[in-house]
């Protein structure tokens, strides 16, 4: 069979090598997906997969023994080519499959729905499909679930790619500074004044301390981080500059990250490099300090985004997956019940057909903002998916749990004007309380919630229902 490839194939396939992601072990964070797509279409296959040049390879799979497929039989070969979804009803009647030997075989696929995963270029990597072996069409609904789990998927490769992109940087600048070590070995005396001028425009401080650990050599860059100049910093102790416990013993093996002190008593995070030199009976060391103030921001920075929903700025269900396992713990070790929230929104869905998603993202925004003034200090609110909100509420009594779900419910249905329209949407809770000594897991507590909520929207909606 013929396999179509998009014309961007070979920038495609280098991102895809420089992703490191092929023939990789299995990852919770990618497991976890598929099991969700299992969920919550109610289908028996789903697979995260990356295209190669002449296979499909499963980074992770539900429902599906083989590890690999060759790439001219794979369904996801096309919405690759095309960089857009591809739903599949019954392959049967699809000429582009019908012949296909993985429909064709005994238990073949009959329905097939695939999301295109984009790196931070909008190079599609490889899909996130899920299977059935019957025909079947696909609701709006499950459709954005697809969608928004694509999109966590897709949230995480790039995360990938800027680890990769930092590492590389980071190596590069070690070979700078391994290349400047050699040089200052080899030329210490012959070359005094080039020396001198790389260390003085240096964008890393540079120290030079004798065996007493006393200031040899003190660079602008050091005075410019630590607020002494290079007169006041010659003669003292490092102790004294910005290393309070002297230089970290193992700096001399890898770079050692630590706290220096500045002048004004501040605070800051510092990696640092130690070289031991030796020249006509003479000893010293050389110190390479750099400021990882800001790539620390970007690690924390990095580590919010991967736990945040991108449109409220609540938590996402990451973070969520992370926060209710912790929570029953709590409730398990102060001997306190605690209750999950399942909320539905009730017509947010003619909403978004009547004035489009724009206007309905503004409407989710609204609804975060109502659900955290509504929520104690203590407690969690995270956006699940879609129109689907999660709370959790810690040592809370199982008596207050209705009164708060409906003066949620109240504060929900306000109207919200956006120019000329007035929006009018309600929510329906579910609720499941966790009592300390129940053998239950996080996902079931989960499950108990969403169950109640279904049986709240079918009671009549905008209700309370505790499973």
């Amino acid at each position: 069979m013929s396999c179509p490839i998009p014309p961007n194939e070979k920038a495609r396939l280098a991102a895809l090598y420089e992703l490191a992601l092929l023939d990789t072990p299995n990852e919770p964070v990618f497991d976890r997906i598929t099991r969700l797509a299992t969920k919550l279409l109610s289908v028996p296959v789903a697979t995260v997969s990356l295209m190669d040049a002449k296979r499909q390879w499963f980074k992770a799979r539900l429902g599906l023994s083989m590890r690999e497929v060759p790439r001219d039989i794979a369904f996801c070969a096309y919405p690759v080519m095309e960089a857009a979804p591809l739903i599949v009803e019954d392959a049967c009647k699809d000429s582009r499959f019908a012949q296909n030997p993985l429909v064709t075989e005994s238990q073949g696929i009959r329905f097939y729905a695939g999301i295109p995963l984009k790196n931070s270029q909008g190079l599609v990597l490889g899909t996130l499909c899920v299977t059935d072996t019957r025909p079947r069409e696909l609701s709006e609904m499950d459709f954005k679930a697809l969608l928004d789990l694509a999109d966590i998927v897709t949230d995480e490769i790039k995360l990938r790619e800027r680890v990769v992109r930092e590492q590389k940087e980071k190596e590069a600048s070690q070979r700078a500074l391994s290349k400047l070590h050699h040089s200052l070995e080899a030329q210490i005396e012959q070359r005094t004044h080039e020396l001198r001028l790389v260390i003085e425009t240096a964008y890393d401080g540079y120290a030079s301390i004798d065996a007493h650990n006393r200031v040899l050599d003190w660079n602008l860059a050091a005075a410019t981080m630590f607020g002494w100049t290079r007169d006041e910093a010659l003669g003292q102790p490092i102790s004294t500059l910005m290393l309070p416990d002297g230089v970290p013993s193992d700096a001399e093996k890898a770079p050692v990250t630590t706290q220096a002190t500045r002048r004004d008593g501040g605070l800051l995070p510092v990696e640092v490099r130690c070289k031991s030199l030796a020249f006509h009976d003479r000893q010293w060391r050389s110190l390479f300090i750099h400021d990882i103030s800001e790539r620390q921001q970007l690690e924390r920075l990095r580590d919010q985004q991967a736990r945040e929903d991108v449109l409220t700025k609540l938590a996402n269900r990451r973070a969520l997956d992370e926060r209710l396992p912790e929570a029953m713990a709590r409730a398990r070790r102060l001997k306190k019940p605690l209750a999950v929230l399942f909320l539905d929104l009730d017509g947010f869905k003619r909403v978004n057909d009547n004035y489009g998603h724009g206007v309905g993202d503004e409407l989710l925004r609204e609804v975060a903002k109502r659900l955290t003034a509504s929520a104690r200090e203590t407690d969690f609110v995270a956006r699940w998916a879609g129109d689907e909100f999660v709370l959790i509420l810690e040592g809370v009594e199982p008596e207050a749990i209705t009164p708060l779900a409906q003066k949620i419910i109240r504060r929900v249905e306000q109207p919200l004007t956006m120019g000329e329209a007035t929006l009018a949407i309600s929510t329906s809770i579910g609720v499941a309380m966790y009592l300390p000594d129940a053998p239950e897991t996080a996902q079931q507590l989960v499950k108990r919630a969403d169950v109640a909520m279904y049986e709240a929207k079918r009671a009549g909606k905008a209700q309370v229902r505790i499973a």
